[in-house]
């Protein structure tokens, strides 16, 4: 059974579920990808990754080599 054998009716419904189950799974990903991201839900499933990596950028951000001209309090 070719295309051409297929009445056009039969056709319009078949892209139209398509459609209706193409728009579930996008709906269903965008779901899914924006609860990923959220940042408070990463922190509290990992909260040492998250200390660590908090101190690290701290120490990086006030390192004599990332501001040259700051004085130091001795």
């Amino acid at each position: 059974m070719s295309a051409s054998d297929v009445p056009l009716a039969v056709l319009r419904e078949r892209v139209e579920q398509q459609e209706i189950e193409l728009e579930s799974a996008v709906r269903e990903l965008f779901v899914v990808a924006r609860s990923s991201v959220r940042p408070a839900r990463w922190i509290r499933e990992r909260p040492l990754i998250c200390l660590t990596g908090a101190l690290a950028i701290g120490w990086w951000l006030g390192s004599e080599r990332r501001n040259p001209g700051r004085r130091r309090w001795r």
